[in-house]
């Protein structure tokens, strides 16, 4: 591998991996474009971000899992799958991509869920919903923990660029 092609790799990790600490950085602490919703006593809404926690093998909390809600009770999310059994090679780098579809309460009896995230200022559901047909039937792209993760794929859902993270879903 030349070093430009080195270089590249290299930069297109670092800014993605920059965009998803960006991501929990700005709305953890200030929600920026979203604000938390408690969903006990109301449905969620087309285009809310569930997170869920991802935990180490020793039950110790080291990120989060995100899907965006479709509606008709369906959250959509993306992962990584590898055949290698360890899980080495979806750490160190790409891995095939898969998009899936489930029954939110599903998803959350499988999954630890920290928080629920609303957009400020809604999405569009007609065009949440094209957008989901279309990643459903598209072949979905490699996933890589830094550079393609599910933080990414929910925000490109949501119409924002995961690097600005400040376009505005209903001008599309």
């Amino acid at each position: 591998m030349s070093f430009k092609c080195q270089s590249l790799i290299s930069t297109q990790t670092l800014v993605g991996a920059s965009s998803t600490i960006q991501f929990f950085f700005s709305e953890a602490l200030m929600g920026q474009n979203f604000q938390e919703v408690e969903l006990e006593n109301y449905e969620p809404q087309p285009g809310d971000l569930f997170l869920f926690k991802l935990q180490t093998p020793k039950a110790q909390w080291c990120g989060a899992h995100v899907g965006v809600y479709c509606g008709q009770g369906e959250i959509i999310h993306f992962e990584g799958r590898t055949s290698n059994q360890n899980g080495v090679q979806t750490f160190l780098g790409y891995c095939e991509g898969v998009v899936c579809k489930q029954g939110h309460r599903a998803l959350q009896r499988s999954r630890q869920l920290w928080r629920v995230l609303r957009r400020r200022g809604g999405v569009d559901p007609r065009v949440l919903e094209s957008r989901v047909r279309e990643a459903m039937d598209n072949d979905p792209p490699p996933y890589h923990p830094t550079s393609s993760n599910c933080v990414h794929f929910a925000l490109n859902l949501l119409g924002m660029d995961s690097m600005s993270m400040d376009r505005n879903l209903t001008s599309d």
